[in-house]
């Protein structure tokens, strides 16, 4: 069961307000709300796909490997919003692990349940659909950034995409990032970042200090997400 202050939290929200009452309803009887530490995995790669996520406190990373185990892809989830997307309708299996990267609070809720009713309802379709193209979008940006040849670019892109995707809270990233996780995702080693990272500080662009990175100028990343 959730609480009443629950249940009003997630209405509002896009993921569930173009749900009928009755719809949204039966979702919520179904709703379960839990707490997890740090580095819990909420599921792995290859698990059934049979829940949807949404964080409501703290903050979570996305993970997908390859066969010999190195990671190829990372990314982070936002807050107040279901995850995973990927695959709805769709799929049987998850594609990625989900971690948590600090404490959070996190619903979770039937899969099957989400899509029946989405499927019954032109306009959380509609909503889907443009959440579907935003995801798009982003990922066309990644994509594009990511085939230049220069390191530095792909490290200094992938430090605008985090920039895109994520809120940050007084200049700054919400959550722990590492060198070698900025450089997973920049498809880079550990010392290309660290160079580009200290160039970027002399400039006083960014800072990376205790893994929390400060974003001074924020203006400067614009032309990279545009």
């Amino acid at each position: 069961m959730i609480t009443k202050e629950q249940y009003f939290y997630l209405r509002q929200l896009d993921d569930f307000k173009y749900l009928t009452i009755e719809q949204f309803d039966n979702i919520v009887n179904k709703i379960q709300y839990r707490t997890a530490l740090k580095n819990h995995t909420l599921f792995f790669e290859g698990d059934h796909r049979e829940k949807l996520f949404l964080i409501q406190s703290g903050y979570a990373k996305i993970e997908q490997t390859d066969a010999s185990g190195s990671f190829i892809y990372t990314d982070y989830v936002r807050q107040d919003t279901i995850f995973p997307y990927g695959g709805l309708f769709f799929d049987d299996v998850y594609h990625f692990s989900a971690v948590a990267i600090t404490d959070v609070g996190y619903f979770s809720l039937p899969m099957e349940v989400y899509e029946t009713h989405a499927l019954q309802n032109i306009n959380q379709m509609k909503h889907l659909c443009r959440k579907y193209s935003k995801l798009l979008n982003v990922h066309e940006i990644k994509l594009r950034n990511m085939v230049t040849s220069s390191a530095r670019m792909r490290v200094v892109q992938t430090l605008a995409t985090l920039l895109l995707e994520v809120t940050t809270e007084e200049g700054r990233l919400p959550f722990p990032i590492t060198t070698i996780e900025i450089a997973n995702m920049s498809a880079t080693t550990r010392e290309t970042v660290s160079h580009v990272l200290k160039e970027l500080r002399q400039k006083d662009i960014v800072e990376l200090k205790y893994k929390t990175l400060f974003y001074n100028d924020k203006q400067y990343f614009k032309k990279f997400i545009e």
